[in-house]
């Protein structure tokens, strides 16, 4: 059991999200960063999938009510571990991509990031066992199910932690953090002829800011105005809306487009003009109000390649664990 001392907006337990039931209007939701929830959860032997911890701002204060294993990825928010009296620091400055240990009665504190904004991942060993809602733990606050009651964490609240039996493994084993470069490799959308030279070039060729206006649904994109060849106010340039996906950018009447995230709703009719490929995904959880992103237009076998990269290097790390622990 993990008691929440302090909270912080938006931080939210998530999964590897809700499939399966975008048809009958339920969006994905799930960690924003989902190849960080599954290295951490292999390091510690977990199901690749378990729930975590998502935490959006800082300061969050965790007491552990039990021996836990824990692993922090994506943005250092400069955590360490209190001893129970709150007298002493015992840990300062944990790594992220390494497992560390809490002892009953610890707690675990996390400041802000960085750059404010980008997420981190908590992950425990066991993972978080909140009920399993259409198949995922993940919170859906927009709809209010999933995670702790579907909504955010608050102070007082008692975050249950699933049991396990698998070998523990070694303080401070670690993997390499993945870094963010905020260039998304995309595919060009079912739209994007719909648009003039001048929008297709500029797409690629200008770099676009994240504005304020963005949370876990959507990042909403400020630079060049996106045109079509035809005012969005012409019978023959409406849409009838489409079902949508985390990682499509559509673009408003406005003309700046926006980048559909994780909590993303299900259908919409703004033309599509491209989509961030599966690989890049993740990087969305570090792109922050200010933050300047480029796209890259790629093919769709590149895609498939960097899809099945990454799973192999998933795969290396499976294989290198299992030795590891067969070792141990």
């Amino acid at each position: 059991m993990i008691e929440v001392l302090l909270s912080s907006p938006l931080l939210t337990i998530q999964d590897t999200g809700r499939t399966g039931w975008r048809h009958l209007g339920v969006p994905c939701c799930g960690m924003m960063d989902d190849l960080a929830l599954r290295l951490g959860n292999l390091l510690l032997g977990n199901d690749e999938g378990a729930a975590a911890l998502e935490v959006t701002s800082a300061p969050v204060l965790l007491r552990f009510l039990q021996n836990s294993a824990i692993v922090l990825m994506g943005a250092d928010m400069q955590a360490s571990i209190l001893e129970p009296d709150f007298a002493n620091t015992r840990q300062q400055r944990l790594l992220t991509g390494f497992v560390y240990l809490l002892r009953a009665g610890e707690c675990l504190r996390l400041n802000a990031a960085k750059t404010p904004g980008q997420r981190a991942m908590l992950m425990v060993r066991g993972g978080i066992d909140v009920p399993v809602v259409l198949g995922s733990r993940s919170t859906d606050i927009m709809n209010g199910f999933g995670g702790l009651q579907g909504r955010a964490l608050h102070a007082g609240d008692k975050i249950p932690v699933g049991g396990h039996t698998n070998k523990p493994l070694p303080l401070k084993t670690g993997v390499r953090q993945h870094s963010w470069n905020h260039t998304l490799r995309v595919l060009t959308g079912p739209d994007f002829t719909r648009f003039d030279q001048r929008s297709c070039q500029a797409l690629f060729e200008k770099s676009w800011m994240v504005t304020a206006q963005s949370n876990r649904m959507g990042l909403r994109l400020q630079g060049d105005s996106l045109r079509p060849h035809e005012p969005a106010d012409q019978p023959s340039s409406r849409l009838l809306s489409i079902g949508v996906l985390p990682g499509l950018i559509q673009v408003p009447p406005d003309g700046h487009p926006i980048l559909l995230a994780a909590d993303a709703q299900t259908t919409g009719g703004y033309p599509a003009i491209a989509s961030i490929i599966s690989a890049d995904l993740w990087q969305l959880a570090y792109m922050t109000s200010g933050t300047r992103v480029r796209f890259a237009k790629i093919s769709l076998a590149d895609a498939h390649g960097l899809a099945r990269h990454q799973q192999q290097q998933l795969q290396r790390l499976r294989d290198a664990l299992r030795l590891r622990g067969e070792a141990a």
